[in-house]
């Protein structure tokens, strides 16, 4: 038996890969989604053992959804396109499993016969839109708000989530990793708690005891830890 999650923005296609998949006696469909939004909160809250993801979905791609994602701890995913051919060599050359819409009889059965007995490993980084992100996902009330990367000032976790601070010094939760943000955006990691947008950097400040601090181009202080400063430094390129 294994878990799976539907996320496609077309409800008509969500129920007929629904209607197909619950022909399949071991397959326990948790939910369905209409945007990488509602799947990421779904994903971390029911950790389906397989997605199956639309590829065309407004806002955030299928695949850029995958960049929000913690690469380790993913379900599994089998990519669902209406086109295209380049796709489809992607995918192939890569070994992903993916099926065309629309999704026939005999096509989804071999897919659930791979996901049976043979699942094959899943290396992302071949694919660059799920190793960068542009954007982030923000949550406002009753909405969400995807703020662009060069908008962001720095990223802080905090005992009650992570938190976008922008340009203005608006907070905004997320439910990105801090991890994530630091691998798949530019941010500088400047302390266990703190990312920082380097181009919003006025100054590098010592401070008491050895320590120092990044002030923002806001006023903002910043806190470097000990074991960073060396190689901030060096990427900085200060002496």
């Amino acid at each position: 038996m294994f878990t799976v999650l539907i996320v496609d923005d077309e409800p008509h296609a969500r129920q007929e890969l629904r209607r197909a998949l619950s022909e399949a006696p071991d397959i326990r469909i948790e939910g369905e989604c209409g945007n990488a939004i509602e799947a990421l909160a779904m994903i971390a809250r029911n950790k389906p053992d397989v997605v199956f993801l639309d590829i065309q979905m407004p806002q955030i791609t299928g695949i850029e959804m995958l960049g929000l994602l913690d690469h380790a701890t993913m379900p599994y995913v089998v990519f669902v396109t209406a086109f295209d051919d380049y796709a489809v060599q992607a995918f192939e050359k890569n070994a992903f499993d993916y099926l065309l819409k629309p999704v026939t009889h005999d096509r989804l059965e071999l897919t659930l016969d791979r996901l049976r007995h043979n699942r094959r490993a899943q290396d992302f980084s071949v694919l660059s839109e799920a190793t960068r992100l542009r954007q982030i996902p923000c949550f406002g009330q009753h909405m969400v708000f995807l703020l662009k990367i060069d908008q962001v000032e720095y990223v802080e976790s905090r005992a009650a989530g992570i938190y976008v601070v922008d340009l203005d010094g608006e907070e905004r939760p997320t439910d990105v990793p801090l991890n994530v943000l630091q691998q798949r955006t530019p941010l500088l990691r400047c302390h266990r708690q703190f990312l920082i947008n380097v181009d919003q950097v006025q100054k590098l400040r010592y401070v008491d005891s050895g320590l120092a601090e990044f002030v923002t181009r806001r006023g903002r202080p910043i806190p470097i830890s000990r074991r960073l400063l060396p190689s901030i430094k060096e990427r900085l390129g200060i002496v």
